[in-house]
């Protein structure tokens, strides 16, 4: 019995693979190969067997795989935060934003354009115009408009992800992953403790603190909305990447994941009907979670001594951080060369900067440093501060227009709490604005969140923050 195609269904995703006619694809099969097996020939002509050349072909199978389905490059996003490998000065995350973009557009042409409709627009188009004035003191104007690809691969996955997603099943799909990941390399970073490593970080990398305390704040933050057996499951991989952030020996994460914690305890205290519980339980679970944490730090820095000697070196004196080279044995003093050089380049050029992402290349013509300690602590290095690398780079405009865009974010992250219609949507934007809030925080110790895989995880945290926001709104708005 022969089937009637079915009438009305829009044709999106990978189903234009399956509906398109037979002889078509076999048609593209056979020019794809061709095509493919001429560049092979003669890419293995010209590059004598060359191995990072030869890689490229894998490569292209892989990008030409996820072009085809919007949620596996999505999720390979995800996964390439993990992957510390930089292509043309640019992260693997930024490099993969393209395939993103290309992934959408072939996969989500139907899409409406409300759907890209979201309350974050004008503060980023006004912080984006804020930043253009920088051009003008940059040494390097084309360096700078390069760098600018971290901008863009923000607002690609911002964009993607907030047009791209329609359910919270979805949302919770690539939180699960995302802290999947951050777990797994917690068990890494725990067991290259115990072999001896001093200050391991896994596969990722220094990025990996950041990761471990957002991931730490995100499942504490499920955790305390879930109810019965999720809520004690949740706090099993909290554990570990809490054990995983300590052993890592980053004292900026560990106050940015305590004052994270700390909103995340008011905030239940105020509104104790996201947990379900009564206030007094809530307070007493707060205070008995902080002699959890302080208990668990004490046992951790039993076990390992180098940490306690980092964490004592928050309080040290000065005198004690310089060795007798006359050289930094303390990251908080090399952070001060960074830290002086950016503020003079702010008191040089304070209304619109050096450059927009100029610092690395600019810094010599702003230190007062003797030329050893810049080579060893400044050169090519970024402010290592949100707040200074704004002020620097773009100057007092380029403040405005990020300080516009800090109280948009953090505004509609909680309006997005308060206003949405059932439990289920109020407890999802409350992990999300923790989540937000942790980045935010977050900048004022590091100005990862700028550029790289930290900018890419802000657009997919705000992202999909502003799904469940959009989801919210329409449960809100009549049949």
């Amino acid at each position: 019995m022969e089937m009637e195609p079915a009438q009305g269904r829009p044709v999106t995703g990978t189903s234009l693979i399956s509906t398109a006619p037979a002889g078509r694809e076999w048609q593209f099969a056979v020019m794809a190969g061709a095509i493919l097996s001429v560049i092979f020939v003669m890419v293995m002509q010209f590059a004598a067997g060359a191995p990072n050349v030869l890689a490229l072909f894998p490569l292209i199978a892989v990008v030409l795989v996820l072009a085809g389905s919007f949620e596996l490059c999505l999720a390979a996003i995800v996964i390439s935060l993990y992957v510390d490998v930089h292509f043309l000065y640019f992260s693997s995350a930024v490099v993969l934003s393209a395939v993103l973009a290309v992934s959408f557009v072939l996969t989500r042409r139907d899409i409406a354009w409300r759907r890209f409709a979201n309350p974050m627009t004008v503060p980023i188009l006004v912080y984006g115009l804020c930043i253009v004035p920088s051009f003008l003191n940059a040494a390097r104007p084309d360096k700078s408009l390069i760098a600018l690809w971290n901008v863009a691969a923000f607002l690609i996955v911002l964009y993607t992800v907030i047009a791209g997603l329609g359910t919270r099943g979805e949302i919770r799909k690539i939180a699960a992953l995302y802290l999947a990941l951050t777990c797994a390399n917690g068990l890494l970073v725990i067991v290259l403790s115990v072999l001896g490593e001093k200050r391991p970080f896994g596969v990722p990398g220094m990025m990996y603190v950041d990761y471990a305390g957002l991931g730490v704040c995100v499942t504490v933050a499920m955790s305390a909305v879930s109810r019965g057996r999720s809520r004690r499951l949740l706090m099993l991989p909290a554990l570990v990447i809490a054990i995983a952030l300590i052993l890592t020996e980053t004292r900026s994460i560990w106050i940015a994941s305590g004052i994270t914690l700390a909103v995340l305890a008011g905030y239940l205290i105020v509104h104790p009907d996201l947990t379900g519980l009564p206030r007094r339980w809530v307070i007493t679970a707060a205070a008995t979670a902080a002699l959890g944490i302080a208990a668990l730090g004490t046992i951790v820095v039993s076990l390992n001594p180098r940490i306690e000697e980092r964490a004592a070196q928050l309080t040290g004196g000065g005198a004690d951080q310089i060795d007798q080279a006359g050289l930094a044995i303390n990251s908080l003093i090399s952070r001060a060369f960074i830290w002086d050089t950016a503020r003079n380049a702010f008191l040089a050029h304070p209304y619109v900067g050096i450059g927009v992402y100029a610092f690395p290349y600019s810094s010599q013509h702003y230190s007062t440093l003797p030329k050893l300690l810049f080579n060893l602590y400044v050169k090519g290095n970024s402010p290592h501060q949100t707040h200074f690398a704004v002020l620097s780079e773009t100057g007092l405009v380029g403040m405005a227009g990020y300080l516009v865009f800090l109280v948009a974010a953090v505004r509609c992250a909680f309006q997005s709490v308060r206003r949405a219609p059932g439990m289920r949507g109020r407890r999802f934007g409350f992990v999300a604005a923790i989540g937000l809030t942790y980045c935010f925080v977050s900048m004022g110790f590091t100005d990862a969140w700028l550029w790289g895989q930290g900018i890419v995880l802000l657009g997919l945290v705000m992202g999909l923050m502003l799904v469940n926001r959009r989801i919210g709104a329409a449960e809100c708005s009549p049949a």
